[in-house]
């Protein structure tokens, strides 16, 4: 009987494990500035990305979930100084490109990276109409 699919519990993980991650993700963002062709392959490092992300998947969502968190902190500073959300997105989008090279890459691999790109896309809108915004806060 095939054993089930490791789930990866961000909840379990110890400080070094937490620190393992994030310096491996910085690691492929550094990659991806410098070629973006080849950033996102990390065939040889599989059993790495399996340990500290469960999955390939684990790691695209896991740099996804970085970039949320940096868009909703731009663009939360861009509704305090009246910039337009699509300006604060290509301002963070400008300001790491490794990033955002590696999240269009992976929505090409993974429907589920490709589904929150939907949300990040309804996240700009919502912060880019001050009268959704009124009614969202």
């Amino acid at each position: 009987m095939p054993r089930p699919a490791r789930v990866h519990s961000v909840a379990g993980m110890t400080w070094q494990e937490l620190h393992e991650r994030m310096d491996f993700m910085a690691e492929m963002i550094d990659r991806a500035n410098e070629n973006p062709e080849s950033a996102i392959d990390f065939s040889g490092e599989r059993l790495k990305v399996e340990r500290l992300f469960g999955s390939e998947e684990g790691l695209l969502l896991s740099l996804q979930h970085r970039w949320m968190t940096a868009l909703a902190a731009k663009l939360d500073q861009a509704a305090e100084d009246d910039i337009p959300a699509e300006q604060a997105r290509a301002e963070l989008a400008a300001r790491l490109p490794g990033l955002r090279t590696l999240l269009d890459e992976a929505a090409r691999r993974s429907v589920r990276v490709r589904g929150r790109q939907h949300d990040e896309r309804r996240i700009v809108e919502l912060h880019g109409d001050p009268l959704q915004r009124q009614t969202v806060a």
